[in-house]
């Protein structure tokens, strides 16, 4: 029996959309705090003036005189937090990524040169009159053995040519090799940060190497080495957000964006702004006694919502050629049936490509909250004569009170149960991250307790490493279907075809 008599359903994650020309990961975090939030302050006042000072909502849940209080938005003294719990959850990831300097510059260099059309390299190899890959500072710059591990970011070529393209004064002008100079410090000192950060985890677990268990004055000896996170990555993000710009063609112009760029796309693959989420969310529920907390977790989760409209605004997505019209297509040719199809993105335009009801698992640009009531819906039909302060509904993974609003858990029990009577699950473009259990758990589920297939599209991985992030125990449950970043397998089919060659009998 072929696909055609069969039915799947479908979860889509971020890398579903990446072909949409759409921001994502940490440059999508890094441009939201460079989104002016002017507008999203005063779309807040609006809501705030809207308010029925006369009802229980206005005398209970909001603070006395709200409408006459000041009213304030992050600013930059968040950002040593975003770095404090970058460099403490990802600190692993930063040394590898930084090590592998050479890997991201290739990358930045190619698109430089679709921009601009340039040549990198060979401004590197003019500037410095020898070749790139003849350069290397391994042998003269090093760490200190407790740190060795970060040493491999002086074997890179790219790296080592910017460092010495600095050490020669005479290459640039005093203002470009100072930018220069703060763009390479911004990346030692980031690498710096996460190997400090893994040592004082290794030295704060345990201060001894031998002890006696029974002696319990040892087990009150806390945390003796914390490192100074304002000299670790802080300078490198406060760069960043202040968005340079690189008008020129020269050779001192592009050598800074090249840098710029490398510096970016390190941020960007590291960088973890969820934490800022779980640390103001509950502030939603209290504005009567936080109300300058309240206002900030409000007006940043407008500005999200306003930013992720302004990138989407005006695209014709139906000229792209992306997953959404791919399993458009299929359905149209009655290739297979779908049960249900589920996104953890926020983007709306799915619903207009696909055609289908869609369910907005952590929320959508066109879905609303409301605190007071922990109600979700379209902002008119939540709107009442007292008009509730609302806010989009957005990063739900980080506030657990919308989950258990009856919308939201009618959705996800409704998804589940059509999940659970098609024949397989289907997942793009989804990453099984520790932000996701709340929906990890449901595919879980499926996978060891209802004996149900996962069908995984993705650029890399095997059935092991899915089964691993998952933590299930049927891994042949599960199966990988390899597609370039176009959605074609190696054998030059559209993943949509797999599905429906798909042999269930």
């Amino acid at each position: 029996m072929k696909g055609e008599e069969y039915e799947y359903g479908f979860l889509f994650g971020a890398g579903a959309e990446m072909g949409y020309g759409l921001p994502s990961g940490g440059r999508f975090a890094l441009d939201i705090f460079r989104h002016d939030s002017s507008k999203s302050k005063q779309d807040f006042k609006n809501m705030r003036e809207a308010v029925d000072s006369t009802t229980n909502y206005a005398n209970q849940w909001l603070p006395n005189d709200f409408k006459n209080k000041n009213i304030s938005s992050f600013g930059r003294s968040v950002f040593q937090n975003i770095i404090t719990d970058t460099i403490g959850n990802n600190r692993t990831q930063i040394i590898k990524k930084i090590n592998q300097f050479d890997e991201i510059a290739r990358i930045e260099e190619e698109k430089l040169n679709q921009e601009k059309n340039v040549n990198v390299t060979q401004i590197i190899e003019s500037l410095l009159d020898r070749e790139l890959d003849n350069i290397h500072l391994g042998q003269n710059i090093a760490f200190i053995p407790e740190l060795n591990e970060g040493n491999g970011l002086f074997n890179n070529t790219y790296f080592s040519a910017l460092l010495l393209i600095y050490k020669k004064k005479e290459i640039l002008s005093f203002k470009s090799r100072t930018e220069l100079g703060r763009i390479l410090l911004s990346i030692i000192q980031f690498q710096i940060g996460a190997l400090g950060e893994a040592l004082s985890h290794k030295i704060n677990d345990s201060v001894f190497s031998k002890k006696d268990d029974e002696i319990d004055i040892f087990d009150d000896i806390g945390e003796i080495i914390q490192l100074n996170y304002s000299a670790t990555g802080l300078s490198g993000m406060e760069y960043l957000l202040d968005k340079p710009k690189f008008d020129g063609a020269d050779n001192e112009t592009i050598i800074l964006q090249f840098a710029h760029n490398i510096l970016e796309a390190i941020y960007a693959s590291v960088l973890d702004y969820k934490s800022l989420i779980d640390a103001n969310w509950h502030y939603l529920y209290s504005p009567a006694s936080d109300w300058a907390k309240f206002c900030k977790i409000c007006i940043f989760l407008l500005n999200v919502r306003d930013y992720i409209s302004g990138a989407a605004k005006g695209k014709n997505f139906s000229d792209c050629r992306g997953y959404y019209q791919m399993l458009r297509e299929a359905l149209d040719a009655e290739n297979f049936e779908v049960s249900a199809i589920a996104t953890t993105n926020y983007n709306h335009f799915i619903v207009d490509l696909l055609k289908e009801k869609v369910v907005f698992l952590n929320g959508s640009t066109e879905l609303w909250y409301d605190p007071y009531l922990n109600r979700i819906g379209e902002k008119d039909k939540l709107s009442t004569q007292e008009n509730h302060i609302l806010v989009p509904l957005i990063f739900t993974q980080s506030g657990t009170k919308p989950i258990t609003s009856i919308e939201m858990s009618s959705e996800y029990v409704d998804t589940y149960r059509a999940w659970k009577e098609s024949d397989a699950i289907v997942i793009v473009g989804f990453g099984f991250g520790q932000d996701d259990e709340h929906i990890n758990g449901i595919l879980r589920t499926l996978v060891d307790v209802d004996d149900r297939k996962l069908i995984i599209v993705t650029l890399s991985g095997t059935s092991k490493e899915i089964a691993q992030k998952l933590k299930v125990r049927k891994k042949e449950n599960i199966q990988i279907v390899i597609v370039d970043r176009f959605g074609a397998t190696s054998d030059e089919k559209q993943w949509t075809d797999v599905l429906a060659e798909q042999d269930h009998s």
